[in-house]
């Protein structure tokens, strides 16, 4: 895939100007919609299963699906034949590869149509299980005046930029290597960390005098300069930047990108405070697909939102951080085996507890107008409650909780969200709801919050595609946005910048979410009254997953 990319790359680059021009634009527009192709593997592979259950719940959809199996496997038993009788000769010959040859013909019309036949009627089902790759004139219909949407495709030599506005579209290619800029991000990340930001590792003096843990904004200047400054001149007058990101940078913020070369020290509060953060210029959305835009503003998913009429529905606070009686006899070196269930919830027992998320719901709940009754928390914090609780009417639902990638615990295949173990687990309750299951829940929420998540390796190592798993998860569930950590928030500042959206979403004079999350996190930013405010730790977490404008057009 990459090489074909790079191949048209080259070509599009070479171009000679004036009427070449158009044949340039032509082959960026082209190249755009394969390396969407290339981009979804990973998440793709981890939601293709949920194919089976959500099916399970419509006759007419297992019906389409069988059929285009059925249809799938007989093209490739045909085309097997067609290989065989292709090397024989004779008469008899010729008439088998005539009749295989019309035979395969049928078969990949017949396959083009049940295609066409899921995408019309059951668009949500082909974006979650099968993206596919939108077109730059079709981004450009559903794109706003002050929109625009940002594009990469990282390969081992190459990196590749598409910037997208509602009348601009261009596209860059800068030579480094994918290890290159995984060295750069897991840089960032290690500074990110809660052990390596902890404020006890300043002195009292330190403290005093303004200092914080230093924060290396020149690499991030650099990261911001050679991968996506060349296409300011398409996105930068952008309010609204929603971007599509891949690889290595799936693991970082855009918000903490520097735009500008940085002035002062690194260490020092008032610095970080007057850099040039990519998100003073823009309101910034992560979007887990291209092609995830279209269903998010298919016509109708404003109406959905209006029923949602319960404010507010949180759960957290899981009772982790034990082993259960089980853990002696079954032992925790086994080789677990899902088969759709967690059969080893003591792993999931002895996660690290959070029992600070209690306060952060219940700062939520007092937000939204909600009381008690909202929220499920220790031993009501369970897998069975989120699948058994009526969820369809919630506008804002929360989950204060760890966050798994795929592999994040053995035998897990799929990123999930983490609940209070069962003493036995089963189909319904093994204390992970994956991405699976979390499709298929009903639900209208105009935001689903998922604090507390571990959604990247604490050294920034690649792997948050799961996360975009995830997000198409809710969004295929009917959730407009998800609000994603990237790392452990701090107790304060988690309470701050979500409670800070939420009450910006209110009201005569609400913002969008995309919106909300940038005023939320600068009021934290330009906060003097303590130093470690000014850190991207404290500020930089949460990113908004979906539609980060608002509903109406």
């Amino acid at each position: 895939m990459w090489k074909v990319i790079s191949a048209l790359l080259l070509i599009s680059l070479s171009a000679l100007p004036g009427a070449a021009q158009d044949t340039r634009a032509s082959i960026r527009d082209r190249v755009f919609m394969t390396a969407q192709s290339g981009q979804s593997s990973t998440a793709g592979k981890a939601l293709a299963q949920a194919a089976t259950r959500i099916a399970a719940g419509s006759s007419d959809l297992a019906a389409l699906l069988r059929e285009r199996q059925d249809t799938a496997d007989r093209l490739d038993v045909l085309n097997d034949r067609l290989a065989g009788a292709a090397l024989e000769t004779g008469a008899a010959s010729e008439q088998t590869v005539a009749r295989l040859r019309t035979n395969i013909a049928e078969a990949r019309s017949r396959l083009a149509a049940l295609d066409r036949d899921l995408d019309a009627r059951f668009p949500d089902f082909r974006e979650l299980t099968n993206p596919r790759p939108l077109s730059r004139e079709a981004l450009q219909a559903l794109l706003r005046d002050d929109e625009a949407l940002v594009m990469t495709f990282t390969d081992e030599s190459f990196f590749y930029v598409w910037a997208i506005s509602k009348t601009k579209a261009d596209w860059y290619r800068h030579e480094i290597q994918s290890s290159e800029i995984t060295t750069r991000v897991q840089a960032l990340r290690a500074q990110l960390s809660v052990t390596a930001n902890n404020r006890g590792g300043l002195s009292l003096k330190q403290q005093d005098r303004g200092d914080v843990q230093p924060f290396d904004r020149t690499l991030s200047f650099q990261i911001y300069t050679d991968l996506f400054a060349p296409l300011e001149h398409v996105f930068g007058d952008a309010r609204h930047v929603m971007m599509v990101l891949d690889g290595p940078l799936t693991s970082l913020p855009p918000a903490i990108l520097v735009t500008e070369a940085p002035q002062g020290a690194d260490d020092s509060a008032a610095a970080l405070r007057s850099t040039a953060w990519l998100l003073r210029r823009h309101a910034l959305t992560t979007l887990p697909s291209v092609s995830a835009l279209k269903a998010l503003r298919r016509a109708g998913a404003a109406e959905a939102v209006d029923r949602a009429d319960v404010p507010f529905v949180g759960f957290g606070n899981p009772l982790l951080g034990y082993s259960l009686m089980a853990a002696a006899e079954t032992g925790t070196t086994q080789q677990v085996v899902t088969r759709g269930v967690y059969e080893d919830v003591t792993r999931v027992a002895d996660l690290s507890p959070l029992p600070n998320t209690e306060s952060e719901l219940r700062a939520l709940a007092r937000t939204m107008g909600a009381d008690d009754s909202a929220l499920y928390l220790a031993s009501a914090a369970t897998e069975r409650n989120v699948k058994e609780a009526d969820l369809s009417r919630a506008r804002i639902l929360a989950f204060a909780t760890h966050g798994l990638l795929a592999d994040g615990l053995p035998g897990l295949e799929e990123p999930a969200l983490v609940f209070t173990p069962p003493d036995q687990p089963s189909p319904v309750d093994d204390a992970l709801l994956t991405a699976t299951e979390a499709a298929q829940l009903n639900l209208s929420a105009s935001l689903v919050i998922l604090s507390a998540c571990d959604t990247a390796g604490s050294d920034g190592t690649p792997g948050s595609e799961g996360l975009s798993g995830l997000a198409r998860a809710f969004i295929y569930a009917g959730a407009r946005a998800i609000l994603v950590s990237h790392w452990p928030v701090d107790d304060y500042a988690a309470r701050v910048l979500t409670t800070g959206m939420l009450s910006r979403m209110q009201g005569a004079d609400a913002l969008d979410r995309a919106e909300a999350l940038r005023r939320s996190t600068l009021a934290i930013l330009d906060d003097t009254s303590e130093a470690r405010f000014a850190h991207p730790r404290i500020w930089a977490p949460f990113v908004v997953v979906g539609e980060g404008a608002s509903d109406a057009g």
